[in-house]
């Protein structure tokens, strides 16, 4: 999936069972399209009911299996659309996966951890159910329209099109709105993730300092989330009532006139009353097609939220103020790039640099880091419960005994007593002969 614009990420959304879902949509829609052919048959036959008798059972039998139909087949597009969904949801995990390393930054604030948590599954599952609704609505609007415009009469598309000029129109006002609000929500909702996201580290790692500014950079953000969600979505729906009514006021006007003229057909006047739910249901679609177009800007909006995984990191030129020792002597690092094995400590005062060069040195080439301050996964069964102390020696351990290359331990005695201390450091001289070990000491 790439992530360069709405347009790409809307392609990576799509998949072979977005396919086999528009096909049963399409029947699910034709078969509720074919009930309204059959019920003017119907309409038709009820007047000469003595001389068509036997014709108006076919066609009461054939308006129950349209009726029926649409029934089964929503199940098999349901199940469709969840495979979809599931689909584009394995494929944004795995490629924004592979993109987090590349658009994000510790040094920088950001709302990219919130996207990847928990706000590109939401837009992407609000994409999926936009895209198929709008399917859905639209086959069914233009199905019914034609049916009830060719087989009862031709006013009502001529009202529909009034609408649909009307709701365009209107659409055109807010929709840059819309779709601004939508962003700035998101966005807001993210930040809110990532905040969240802290608590641990921030409660349990912390003291009462840390979990007070957690509480209130929680309750601010909070404040900020709900309070634009709320904005976004009374703006949205009174938009979606102005657009309702219209939807409804012209094809109203035209069902009035069928009923009270005189010079309409009494066939026509039966076909309506027959089709009058699904008239109004054409309507209710209309409201759909109306609600799509509305959605369409805060969706985008959602789906442009996305494209934080395009950016990538920010330049960044490190300084520091520290020395490299080899046997207490000096190194530069061309020499430390250059070494294939032995072990290296990295000095400097607090403040000079030491881990923001090492962490460069990790960019830069791809070394293996490991910092007993944040407890990360490993190919090991973690479901024991290790102290500081343990889960350090255990991991230095495992890195030494089951990786190869380049090996930086930054702080790595931190939480180590002195004998646990001395041993970890035999072992790392162990394995400093084969391979390059940078260190930076507590």
């Amino acid at each position: 999936m790439s992530f360069l614009s709405v347009r790409e990420i809307c392609r990576g959304v799509s998949n072979k069972n977005t396919l086999y879902t528009f096909l049963f949509v399409l029947l699910h829609q034709s078969s509720i399209a074919f009930s309204i052919f059959a019920s003017v048959m119907v309409s038709g036959y009820i007047l000469e009911i003595n001389q068509h008798y036997e014709a108006l059972k076919l066609w009461v039998f054939l308006y129950i299996v349209a009726m029926i139909l649409p029934y089964i087949i929503g199940y098999f597009s349901d199940v469709y659309k969840e495979k979809c969904l599931c689909e584009s949801l394995s494929r944004f995990w795995q490629s924004a996966t592979k993109r987090y390393q590349s658009c994000t930054d510790s040094r920088t604030v950001d709302h990219t951890l919130g996207v990847y948590v928990s706000q590109g599954k939401s837009a992407i599952s609000d994409f999926i159910g936009y895209a198929f609704w709008g399917m859905s609505s639209g086959l069914n609007f233009f199905l019914s329209l034609l049916m009830i415009t060719a087989f009862i009469d031709w006013r009502f598309f001529v009202s529909v099109m009034i609408s649909v000029l009307l709701i365009l129109g209107f659409n055109k006002l807010i929709s840059s709105h819309l779709e601004n609000n939508a962003v700035t929500t998101h966005k807001a909702g993210s930040s809110l993730t990532s905040t969240l996201s802290t608590i641990h580290d921030n409660v349990h790692f912390g003291s009462s300092v840390n979990a007070l500014a957690y509480q209130t950079r929680f309750e601010e953000g909070k404040a900020k989330y709900l309070g634009l969600r709320i904005k976004e979505a009374v703006f949205r729906y009174k938009a979606l009532l102005v657009s309702s009514l219209l939807a409804l006021a012209p094809t109203s006007c035209v069902l009035l006139f069928i009923f009270t003229s005189s010079s309409v057909p009494m066939e026509v006047k039966v076909a309506s009353i027959v089709n009058f739910t699904r008239i109004y249901h054409l309507l209710n679609s209309a409201s759909d097609i109306v609600s799509l177009l509305i959605s369409f800007p805060s969706i985008k909006g959602q789906l442009s939220v996305m494209t934080c995984f395009s950016k990538n990191k920010p330049l960044y030129q490190p300084q520091w103020n520290i020395a490299i020792l080899k046997d207490n002597e000096s190194v530069d690092t061309v020499n430390l790039a250059q070494a294939q094995e032995g072990r290296f400590r990295v000095v400097g005062e607090n403040g000079s640099g030491k881990t923001s060069f090492l962490r460069h040195l990790c960019a830069k080439n791809d070394y293996l880091y490991f910092n007993p301050s944040k407890r990360l996964l490993w190919p090991w069964d973690d479901s024991a419960i290790l102290s500081d102390g343990m889960y350090s020696a255990k991991s230095i351990q495992w890195l030494l005994e089951n990786s190869s290359g380049h090996l930086i331990l930054d702080e790595w005695d931190a939480f180590l007593d002195s004998e646990n201390t001395k041993k970890i450091g035999a072992l790392i001289d162990s394995y400093a002969d084969s391979r390059v070990i940078i260190e930076v000491r507590q």
